[in-house]
C-alpha cells in the first residue's frame, strides 16, 4: 500500500495539467485541461480568464471534481489506467492572496519542471498590471480516490476498483524533502518567472 500511495504523489509532482469538472446553474458538465500547482496542504491552484465556460460555472456552482493521471500508460480495454480522482469546493483568489501563495507556487514549478528536465524561460509578458479579466482559483480537496491496484475486493476479475485513498503523509513527507533541497525564490523573481497563466494580476 504504501509504494503504490508514493506512486501516486509522485504523479502529482511530475504532472503539469489536471481536468476539471464543472457544471453550470442547469446541471450541464464541463471538463477542461488546465495547469496547476499545489501548495504544501495539497491544495489546487490554477488561472482562467473569467470568462472561461469552467469559470463561469464556478460562479454558479462552487463544486469541481478533478482527475490526474499519466497519459503515456500502457492502454488496453481492460488495463486499469491509474490515476487521481479528487472533488472540493473552488474558491476565486483576490491579488493579496495571490502574491502571499508566491513563493509556495514557485517552488513547485520548479519542482515540477526540474523532475521533467523541462527549462522554464523567464516570462516577457508583464503580468503585474491592472488586468481584472484573469483569476486565481483553489479547490480544497474533500475526497480523493485512485484505483486499487489489487483489484475488486468482493468481485475476483474484476481489476478496476475505485478506494478513498489518504495522501496525506505521503504528500507531505515528499514536499518536506524538497523544500529542504533548495531555499524559496524572492518574490520579485517568482513574478518574472512563473508563467503568464499563473500570474494573471
Amino acid at each position: 500500500m504504501g509504494d503504490w500511495i508514493d506512486e501516486l504523489t509522485e504523479l502529482l509532482f511530475h504532472s503539469s495539467f489536471l481536468s476539471l469538472a464543472t457544471t453550470d446553474g442547469e446541471g450541464r458538465p464541463w471538463v477542461t485541461p488546465v495547469e496547476f500547482a499545489c501548495d504544501d496542504a495539497l491544495r489546487f491552484y490554477w488561472t482562467s480568464h473569467l470568462d472561461a465556460r469552467h469559470s463561469r460555472n464556478l460562479r454558479v456552482n462552487p463544486r469541481a471534481a478533478l482527475s490526474i493521471y499519466d497519459s503515456n500508460q500502457a492502454p488496453g480495454v481492460l488495463a486499469p489506467v491509474q490515476g487521481l480522482y479528487a472533488e472540493g469546493t473552488v474558491q476565486e483568489l483576490g491579488r493579496a492572496d495571490f502574491e502571499a501563495l508566491l513563493p509556495s507556487l514557485g517552488r513547485w514549478l520548479e519542482w515540477r519542471d526540474a523532475a521533467r528536465g523541462i527549462a522554464r524561460h523567464p516570462s516577457t509578458t508583464d503580468s503585474s498590471g491592472d488586468d481584472t479579466s484573469w483569476c486565481t482559483y483553489r479547490l480544497t480537496t474533500e475526497k480523493v480516490s485512485a484505483l486499487d491496484p489489487g483489484g475488486h475486493p468482493d468481485l475476483p476479475g474484476v481489476r478496476i476498483s475505485r478506494v478513498p485513498v489518504d495522501l496525506t503523509e505521503s504528500f507531505s513527507r515528499a514536499y518536506r524533502a524538497r523544500a529542504r533541497l533548495k531555499p524559496p525564490l524572492a518574490f520579485h523573481q517568482l513574478s518574472l518567472e512563473l508563467p503568464p497563466e499563473l500570474c494573471p494580476l
